[in-house]
């Protein structure tokens, strides 16, 4: 069996994270309710300093906007550090949340200077093994696990990479398909879920805008311009009734719904741990994006010691046969999403791996858990007894997309 090449895959980083109080060194400026704001830790800085700038977006507005570009500007002479990303994006920001990111602008002659150190270093290092005539070599069984592929082609970390970016992209690709076809795939976490029923309107009510703000800042007295630019949709319709009308639509019964923070049903990071393990989902990290109260986080690792509780959790499994499944805990429920035969079928509705008949997806709209039972058309569940590391390990194409 070959699974299918992707050609095109879709990053929709969703950040709804709390704006960070405003440092004394700021600029900012508001236009129809959205507040955009870059600060410096401080105004003046050493030649050899690092400026770390905070850029933050609040929805004021009374509406939700969505597409959102959230986009740092590198100064001359600096670059940025790898652990900041100079543009952000959002499929949407709900009014009254925000988002916010933290940018880390590096002097380029720090870069130049290690660069040295590391050429010198590795001169020194070829220099001792030519003294000792000792040449590290790969094992046999190192070198196999490296150039180890699947029957898709594609080396594992490649395939997970793709499945990552197609689970941060689907909605977006969703958001702009008409007629309700089939993108990449829905997700069991129904983030922005009325993208997926709004598609058909959602472009020819909203009016792209744009802002900028700058704050100066001295390097070794010189002065530079810190730039945030946001770009954004001003969307009329409610994306809270959107969501529901997406659950009316495509839901044979909506069994219940439920606030998370009203829910005795979730898992701590310690139990959600154990519970994966029990099931043998180690290989992977488990990893969650909100806060019990809805609040988005960015990706972040579950750690064993902890009794921090959140709404969902997501690890992934690689079968014996290539096979890349992400499998998600949902308040106390656990369903997996076959994620490469998702991408090799033509069917039209995406199929879900289940314990039951129903499906518990979370919105971050509202902050609430919903169990349904979705229509055939949006969802196809297959049903297991239980789901095990090894009962993913034995379930075939055929059985699991039943083509």
């Amino acid at each position: 069996m070959k699974f299918k090449k992707i050609s095109t895959l879709f990053l929709a980083a969703a950040l709804c994270l709390g704006v960070s109080e405003t440092k004394a060194y700021a600029a900012e400026k508001t236009q129809d309710g959205i507040r955009l704001v870059i600060s410096a830790d401080k105004t003046v800085y050493d030649a050899d300093d690092k400026i770390v700038a905070n850029i933050s977006l609040e929805n004021n507005s009374g509406s939700d906007i969505t597409d959102v570009t959230l986009e740092g500007v590198v100064p001359e002479s600096f670059h940025l550090s790898d652990e900041s990303e100079a543009v952000m994006r959002s499929t949407y920001v709900m009014s009254g949340k925000s988002i916010s990111s933290e940018l880390v602008f590096i002097p380029d002659k720090i870069e130049s200077k290690t660069s040295e150190k590391s050429d010198s270093a590795e001169k020194n290092d070829i220099q001792e093994l030519k003294h000792t005539e000792k040449i590290p070599e790969d094992t046999a069984e190192n070198i196999t696990a490296k150039e180890k592929t699947h029957s898709s082609g594609l080396k594992t970390p490649l395939i997970i990479a793709g499945i990552l970016l197609l689970a941060a992209g689907g909605v977006v690709l969703l958001f702009r398909t008409k007629g309700g076809k089939k993108g990449i795939m829905i997700l069991v976490c129904v983030t922005a879920a009325a993208s997926l029923s709004t598609g058909q309107s959602a472009n020819a009510d909203s009016e792209t805008k744009t802002i900028s703000v700058s704050e100066s800042v001295s390097v070794a007295d010189k002065k530079y311009e810190l730039t945030a630019n946001v770009r954004f949709n001003m969307d009329k319709p409610d994306m809270q009734a959107a969501v529901e009308e997406y659950y009316e639509e495509n839901s044979e019964e909506i069994v219940s719904v439920e606030a998370v923070e009203e829910n005795d049903g979730v898992f701590s990071e310690k139990e959600a741990i154990k519970f994966m393990s029990e099931r043998g989902f180690t290989e992977y990290p488990l990893k969650y994006d909100y806060t019990i109260d809805g609040t988005y986080t960015d990706e972040a690792e579950a750690s064993p010691e902890s009794d921090e509780k959140h709404p969902m959790y997501m690890t992934y499994f690689v079968a014996e046969d290539g096979a890349v499944w992400s499998v998600f805990i949902v308040g106390k429920t656990i369903a997996a999403n076959p994620a490469s035969y998702n991408l090799e079928s033509d069917l039209d509705a995406q199929v879900l791996v289940s314990e039951t008949e129903t499906l518990t997806s979370y919105t971050e709209m509202g902050n609430k858990f919903y169990e349904t039972i979705p229509k055939e058309s949006a969802v196809k569940l297959k049903v297991v007894d239980k789901i095990t590391n090894q009962k993913l390990n034995d379930l075939t194409y055929e059985e699991v997309i039943g083509q």
